[in-house]
This record gives C-alpha cells, structure tokens and sequence, in this order.
C-alpha cells in the first residue's frame, strides 16, 4: 500500500530556483533584463519596442509616445542589449522545438496535406544530408606565348652580352622548366 503526500497548506509553497542567466543577460542591469523579457510578452508589430520600454519601466506615467519611442530605439540599439536578445531568442527556439517536431511529425503522417512532401523532404535534408564529392586537378602548361617570350629575353640577354653592355639583374626568368622538376 502506498502513501499518499500530504498536500502543502495554501500559501505555502516551494520557493522558485533563482533564474540562470547566460552571460548576455547577466551583463544587463534588472531594468534592461526586464525590457529583453518585455519583448517577447508584448503583441508582436508596430510599437513592440515602445510597449516593452513602458513594461520595463522606462519613462514615467506622462512620458509621451514620442520620449518612449525614443528611450526605446536608444535600447534596441544598444550591443549588450542586442546580445541579450540573442540570447533568449536562443533560449525560446530550444524551447520551442518539441512542439516544432511534433507539428512535423503530424505534417508527416497527413498525406493529404498540401505540405506533407516538403516536410518528408525537410526531414530528410536534416537526418540525412546530401554529401557531394569534387575532384579538381591543377596542371600548369607553358603556352607558346610563354616559350616565345623566353627565347626572345634569351636572345636580347645574349646581344647584350657581344655588346658589351650589363643587363639588370632583375629581370624576371620566364625560362620554362623541364617536365618533372620542381
């Protein structure tokens, strides 16, 4: 036979774990943190920015919507807030990807759904990507252009010598070399 807990008294109850933050959010003050939250609490569109500064607590009761729409572009600029919102966004994908792979999961098993062959595909793509193999060859071959240039510097380099004059020595050798050496 089993026992049964005894139930906690009303008003009585286990207190919360302190909330985890990742380093983006630690960096924040409370305020700014609250502003990350707002973000994803307040009705998506026009003005989220605005409402979630207000929600934050930015501004006072007579701040005008232009001095909040103000206060909160200066927020979503700032890089320690945006590294904050990178951060939950990361947290809120994790969180929502059981739910995500059981709305593929039901798109797979609807053949009768429009996107049912997309999703087979999707899942495909992800659990068994395509692999594609190249094989690129490099050979090096000295146009005629090239021999012609060389026998040209060689024959100048050697009228100059019967003249009697010094070439630079910085010309450039264009001599082609052998086949197999390096």
């Amino acid at each position: 036979m089993t026992t049964v807990p005894a139930k906690r008294p009303k008003g009585k109850r286990r207190e919360l774990a302190p909330e985890k933050l990742g380093p983006a959010m630690a960096a924040l003050n409370e305020k700014q943190r609250e502003f990350v939250r707002q973000l994803y609490l307040q009705r998506p569109g026009f003005g989220v920015f605005a409402r979630a500064a207000r929600a934050a607590g930015y501004g006072t009761a007579s701040s005008s919507a232009a001095s909040i729409a103000t206060i909160a572009c200066r927020l979503k600029s700032s890089e320690l807030i945006l590294a904050g919102i990178a951060e939950e966004d990361k947290a809120h994908i994790r969180a929502v990807a059981p739910r995500a792979i059981h709305a593929l999961e039901r798109l797979i098993e609807t053949p009768s759904d429009r996107d049912h062959m997309r999703a087979v595909a999707t899942a495909l793509e992800r659990t068994n990507p395509i692999e594609t193999t190249h094989h690129i060859s490099v050979e090096h071959r000295a146009a005629s252009s090239f021999k012609a240039t060389a026998e040209t510097i060689e024959r100048i380099m050697l009228l100059a010598a019967r003249a009697g004059v010094t070439m630079p020595s910085n010309i450039i050798d264009v001599t082609p070399e052998a086949k197999g050496t390096s």
